[in-house]
């Protein structure tokens, strides 16, 4: 098997065992068992091929973290620079972003972190995000407070501070995924990021 889809096989086999025993407690060996159980064969998965791209689960993990903070960020860039309305671009922003985490289970927990489900889970996440993807989530910020700036000049949205405004929706997001995580919820992420924007919007609208 070529070293990239190698590479490949084993982020996607880790995401379904994260998604299922959780970060902290999965391990190497669990990601083969996985890979083991899912090749048409059935044939163990050599533990030396995995440590060979990923020594460590923690680089696993590192790696799911930089690939899908790297994929959001060119999401935001794109529908920055897409032509429409600000209030359409908004609203397939957060859809398109709600999609993104509901498929990366480290990237989801780091986005959920709050004081009411705090678990062993989102302490060791917490630990794997480093200061360039704070950083990183601070631009995509940014960048939603340029689409309300950008709704503003449209004489769509009220006259807000647009940063402060794209703060709130990133919280309206996070509160979304604790409320999935404590309710259990395993619909659509879709389906909030509807609710999300009918409330957002309807605060924001002239």
């Amino acid at each position: 098997m070529p070293k990239e889809k190698t590479r490949e096989s084993i982020i996607e086999a880790a995401q379904e065992v994260f998604s299922h025993k959780g970060v902290s407690k999965t391990t190497l060996e669990d990601i083969a068992k996985h890979l083991s159980a899912s090749t048409p064969s059935g044939a163990k998965i050599d533990m030396n091929i995995i440590k060979s791209e990923f020594p460590k689960i923690d680089d696993v993990i590192e790696e799911i973290i930089g690939h899908d903070i790297d994929e959001s960020s060119e999401l935001f860039t794109r529908i920055m620079n897409e032509r429409g309305k600000a209030d359409i671009k908004l609203t397939r922003l957060v859809r398109d972003l709600l999609t993104r985490y509901q498929k990366s289970y480290p990237l989801f927990l780091a986005m959920s972190i709050g004081l009411e489900n705090l678990g062993v889970d989102d302490e060791f996440i917490k630990n794997k995000v480093r200061k360039e993807h704070i950083e990183r989530y601070r631009q995509n910020t940014a960048i939603i407070g340029r689409l309300i700036a950008q709704g503003q000049s449209e004489n769509l949205f009220t006259d807000v501070d647009p940063l402060e405004a794209a703060y709130f929706l990133r919280g309206m997001i996070g509160a979304a995924i604790r409320y999935r995580r404590l309710a259990n919820r395993e619909d659509d992420m879709r389906d909030h990021a509807d609710t999300i924007m009918r409330i957002f919007l309807k605060g924001l609208l002239r």
